[in-house]
């Protein structure tokens, strides 16, 4: 028989404080993982939400009354280079550039929130922005082109641009027939 001697015992005590205290080691150690990854959660929810709340802001305002008289009278102008500079450009109509300003802006803001993955570009065609984007850039493209000559600012407006391009992309690979805007007779 095993005689119990105060070393045995303390020996004992010891290995079983040791092994407490991995235990609880290990325990912090999850629970400290488990509260970053509900952190990064929470970040990441926050993110979307305010890039949600962005995008609605930017909705509101296109989606307004003004803003919609203001794509109609832009969507039925027949315009060229030497027209737009002489009655259209914000030297010389400022009223006319704030039409353009906001749906541009806007347009272009979408865009680059679309490049950056922040915004589903299905929910945009079923927002029918689609349509109105591509109406827009393709009323406006040739004139923008050369203002990005002009200006030696071959960047400007590329997330209008580039929100035209996937608006197509999608209604192409969907067979969606070509978007035609008709002047009212």
């Amino acid at each position: 028989m095993v005689e119990i001697t105060l070393p045995i015992v303390l020996q004992i005590l010891q290995t079983a404080g040791i092994l407490v205290g991995i235990i609880y080691y290990i325990t912090i150690m999850r629970n400290q993982q488990k509260t970053r990854e509900l952190s990064l959660r929470a970040q990441e929810q926050a993110t979307k939400t305010r890039q949600i709340q962005i995008f609605m802001q930017i909705f509101q305002q296109l989606n307004s009354e003004e803003t919609h008289k203001s794509w109609a009278e832009l969507a039925n102008l027949e315009i060229n280079i030497e027209d737009y500079l002489q009655k259209y450009d914000s030297s010389v109509n400022p009223a006319h550039y704030a039409k353009r300003a906001v749906l541009w802006y806007s347009f272009n803001t979408i865009g680059e929130l679309l490049r950056m993955g922040i915004i589903d570009p299905v929910l945009l065609h079923r927002l029918s922005l689609g349509p109105m984007v591509i109406i827009t850039w393709e009323r406006w493209a040739d004139i923008i082109r050369e203002l990005r000559v002009m200006h030696n600012a071959p960047d400007i407006w590329e997330g209008f641009e580039y929100l035209y391009n996937e608006m197509k992309r999608l209604r192409s690979e969907r067979d969606y027939p070509d978007v035609v805007y008709q002047k009212p007779n």
